[in-house]
């Protein structure tokens, strides 16, 4: 006995309401498990190795150039009275690292230019390459960042952050 393994397409008249088109990813999302079961493959390791896909630098084309942007690795470490908030940033200059705070978020930038220029008898080449490092931190507590330091050393970034102190408890009355 054969069994069919045909599905149908369904098409709607209507626009789908958000609890249906969850319903429908689902089952799309079934189908294709079953799928890759079906053609003997390991769905773990099928997922893990789409995950680790995911979190590899990405390659952007923008209208002017190819850039390169990575997020580098950040090390978050927190002592009673605040937050050391580490990252490789290497080859990048002091002037080309720039640090904002808002709200609870730390926004870490940096770029990197290199340039490699020979001479030969007809021409010139110039060959560029660069790169745009981005990261953003939110703490868990509330921090001061009017008081945050930075160092830049051998190509390790040290941002340390004070925690905000909690304040005395005060109590108002209700008239």
């Amino acid at each position: 006995m054969a069994v069919s393994t045909e599905r149908r397409v369904k098409t709607y008249d209507e626009p789908l309401s958000p609890r249906q088109i969850e319903i429908a990813g689902d089952q799309m999302l079934e189908h294709f498990r079953q799928d890759v079961r079906d053609v003997g493959l390991d769905l773990e390791f099928f997922e893990n190795r789409i995950r680790n896909l995911m979190r590899t630098p990405t390659v952007r084309m923008l209208p002017s150039e190819l850039e390169i942007g990575l997020t580098p690795p950040v090390d978050l470490e927190e002592t009673p009275t605040s937050y050391l908030v580490r990252t490789n940033l290497p080859g990048v200059p002091k002037d080309k690292v720039e640090i904002r705070f808002w709200g609870q978020n730390l926004d870490l930038k940096a770029t990197t230019e290199a340039v490699k220029e020979t001479e030969t008898k007809n021409y010139v080449y110039r060959e560029r390459s660069g790169a745009h490092y981005r990261r953003r931190v939110t703490f868990p507590t509330p921090i001061v960042p009017t008081k945050a330091e930075a160092n830049l050393d051998s190509g390790i970034l040290t941002v340390t952050v004070p925690k905000l102190e909690p304040g005395e408890e005060h109590r108002i009355r209700i008239r």
